[in-house]
């Protein structure tokens, strides 16, 4: 919205019922072949002055205070989990015997035992933890504003003389 500001400038204006324009302004500006007092025609003339004021209008208008930005980044941090885990181990033990058999196979044998252990195993799966909401909302508020307004003045001074008879 534009700031309205009425302006009027001091206008004196010089006019006669004579509707001569030219004339008015030869008798305002001192030319007039028929001063107003050699007239003799009875017509009046008259002469106006304005006063002018400025008047204030407020409003208002739309402009960018500035913004918010919300910026994501990613940082990573180490962290340490402590993992129980089992493995399995053989032992070996000899036993001495010493009994008497009647029979025994003798040959090539290979027993295997297997061994297992566990490994620990890392997966990760996101989590939404948080949500930010953004949301604009209008606060009013009144701010004052002092502007000087020029107003004329008009004085008179009446410095004639007249003469008593």
């Amino acid at each position: 919205m534009r700031r309205l500001v009425r302006r009027i400038p001091f206008v004196l204006v010089f006019r006669s019922r004579v509707s001569n324009p030219e004339r008015s302004v030869l008798a305002y500006e001192g030319r007039d072949e028929h001063p107003p007092a050699d007239r003799g025609d009875g017509l009046e003339e008259e002469m106006r002055v304005q006063r002018s004021e400025e008047e204030l209008r407020a409003g208002v208008r739309q402009r960018e205070a500035g913004s918010v930005n919300v910026k994501k980044s990613v940082r990573t941090e180490q962290e340490e989990v402590q993992v129980p885990k089992r493995r399995e181990e053989v032992e070996v033990e000899r036993v001495p015997l010493g009994r008497e058999v009647a029979e025994a196979e003798f040959g090539d044998e290979d027993v295997v035992v297997q061994v297992f252990e566990e490994e620990v195993v890392v997966s990760k799966r996101i989590v939404l933890k948080e949500e930010i909401r953004l949301r604009k909302r209008v606060v009013e508020e009144v701010e004052v504003v002092e502007v000087d307004l020029r107003k004329e003045e008009v004085e008179i001074d009446d410095q004639t003389t007249r003469r008593e008879e």
